[in-house]
């Protein structure tokens, strides 16, 4: 008898777990399967096992007690630049970049500057060495790795880290709530590699933490059912999920999760304030922000220039955590209609490609959106 390979699956049960936690029926599935590695995942309302290559997903299905199996999607970084030319830094001088200046958050620093907020960064990690960010850097957890260290091994994490609450010093650059704080959830290995489990995984660990606003700069085209159930999980729980519309240049291209209704989904704009060549678009899409050529620190202590829908998303999390810090008992339904309606509209191209325009966050702060 030829042994078949066993297949990583996601499983969504009909019956409810019990405070999250496997029943007899679940167990009874489980061990029909021969399933093995499995770890439950509260926030659908399923898990994630390794289910024998005899067994097919049809006749899992057919037993009647499963929503839905799928496979464990890879997601990836959205395609980014890199400025070529090799930045050059004076110690001694703090950079306000031109991203921060341009949705207004230096306008809006004497009355809030984000303190307290918990942003968790869903990325390759980020550098807590950093002298940028080691102060606001409260934590996190590796999900490729259990127990091993959430250091960014890939550089894309700490930059997008950086743009959202770099600390206000002497030196190096300021982000959008230099006093927020930061919280680095590696879902992306040293290439920028990862899986929907893992994503799913975080944000379970972002509702555990209390998190408050969570980033998403990364992205995959395929659909899956239990990467949206987790989604809205978050949404019903409180949690903002800022998500990066993709890079691929064209109309219609958003990338999952900035495509589910729960996020709110961010494309790119240049320093002339327009749609950025690369940046996807799309009726999803819900606000522009600044994406290209956007200074910020790096693996080892570094700055780079990088541009990309991923540098836009980071930029409407740190216009969030402003906003929360500013009115704490305002809901995520009220912080999102602040965001949109405080954004500056553009004639070009069509709004239902664009959402409500430029992020203007020293607008959004202003006014009754209850």
């Amino acid at each position: 008898m030829v042994e078949t390979k066993s297949r990583e699956r996601i499983i969504l049960f009909k019956t409810r777990l019990h405070r999250g936690e496997l029943t007899p029926p679940h167990f009874g599935l489980i061990n029909w399967m021969g399933a093995q590695e499995v770890r439950t995942l509260p926030n659908i309302n399923g898990v994630f096992c390794m289910v024998p290559g005899e067994v097919s997903d049809a006749e899992i299905m057919a037993t009647g007690g499963v929503l839905a199996i799928e496979e464990n999607i890879k997601i990836k970084l959205l395609p980014w630049l890199h400025q070529k030319n090799k930045l050059t830094w004076w110690e001694n001088e703090q950079l306000i970049p031109w991203g921060v200046h341009y949705i207004g958050a230096d306008i809006c620093w004497q009355e809030t500057r984000g303190r307290g907020v918990r942003v968790a960064v869903v990325d390759s990690g980020i550098d807590g060495e950093h002298p940028d960010l080691r102060t606001n850097l409260k934590g996190g957890i590796n999900l490729i790795k259990r127990g091993a260290s959430f250091q960014d091994d890939n550089g894309h994490g700490t930059h997008i880290a950086g743009i959202i609450a770099s600390e206000d010093s002497d030196s190096g650059v300021i982000g959008v709530a230099p006093e927020a704080w930061l919280y680095s959830v590696k879902v992306l290995d040293e290439i920028g590699n990862g899986t929907i489990l893992g994503a799913i995984e975080a944000l379970q660990w972002c509702l555990y933490n209390r998190i408050d606003v969570v980033n998403m700069s990364f992205g995959t085209d395929k659909y899956s059912r239990a990467f949206e159930e987790a989604v809205r999980t978050a949404h019903e729980h409180g949690l903002l999920i800022v998500a990066a519309a993709g890079n691929d240049g064209e109309p219609g291209t958003v990338d999952y999760p900035a495509v589910f209704d729960e996020t709110l989904c961010i494309a790119a704009v240049d320093s002339r304030g327009r749609l950025a060549s690369y940046s996807s678009s799309g009726p999803e899409v819900d606000l522009l922000a600044p994406g290209s050529s956007i200074i910020s620190s790096y693996k080892w202590g570094s700055y780079v220039s990088l541009s990309g829908s991923s540098m836009a998303a980071a930029h409407v999390s740190g216009a969030a955590a402003l906003l929360r810090a500013r009115y704490p008992g305002e809901g995520i339904d009220v912080l999102r209609r602040r965001l949109l309606s405080g954004a500056k509209a553009q004639k070009w191209p069509a709004k239902s490609m664009t959402g409500a325009g430029i992020t203007r966050v020293d607008t959004a702060i202003q006014g009754d959106f209850l």
